[in-house]
């Protein structure tokens, strides 16, 4: 996406400041504008609150890492896809934007209409891995019980991994996981 709008250069901006602060969740919606070089009101005028930025913020990283997932995948096997997936989620410098995600889905849980363009990009990663599944031989429903089991074991194996401050034993006890489920 390029930076053709003032929307999206706020949401370009909001990477670097993740990036840069770590989280944005404890920023007030003015702290936040100023972070980002703007002033509330246009925050308002485009997402419509702090947290409407956030999430906005984070459905849009979740494209682009969709978008890099897919092409970096598309030649390789299902375990290339797999061990991928691992890098991305448990690498520590993601760690800021995997915070940023679960605050996000803490508020969307509170107030799935606000957050309805979140929720929906939750499924994108079953839909990928289930695709996967399927090139490599697995019939349609086991591929997606399978996704399933993976996407949503990963993101609790992230929450334990987060806030016990043991990540490599989270990734440890997800490439478990993989192993059990046989890919």
């Amino acid at each position: 996406m390029s930076d053709t709008t003032p929307r999206e250069k706020l949401l370009r901006r909001g990477q670097e400041v993740l990036v840069e602060r770590g989280r944005l969740s404890d920023l007030t919606l003015r702290g936040l504008a100023e972070r980002l070089g703007t002033s509330h009101r246009m925050l308002i005028h485009h997402f419509g609150s702090r947290d409407g930025y956030l999430a906005a913020l984070l459905s849009d990283l979740r494209r682009q890492e969709l978008a890099a997932l897919r092409a970096a995948s598309a030649e390789g096997t299902y375990r290339d896809a797999l061990r991928l997936l691992e890098e991305i989620y448990l690498d520590p410098a993601q760690q800021p934007r995997i915070t940023a995600f679960f605050y996000v889905l803490g508020l969307a849980v509170q107030d799935p209409g606000t957050y309805r363009e979140f929720l929906d990009s939750l499924e994108d990663w079953v839909v990928l891995c289930s695709a996967w599944g399927e090139r490599e031989g697995l019939a349609p429903q086991v591929a997606r019980a399978r996704a399933q089991a993976l996407i949503w074991t990963s993101r609790g194996l992230l929450v334990k991994g987060i806030a016990t401050g043991d990540v490599p034993g989270a990734l440890r006890e997800l490439r478990e996981v993989i192993d059990h489920l046989g890919w």
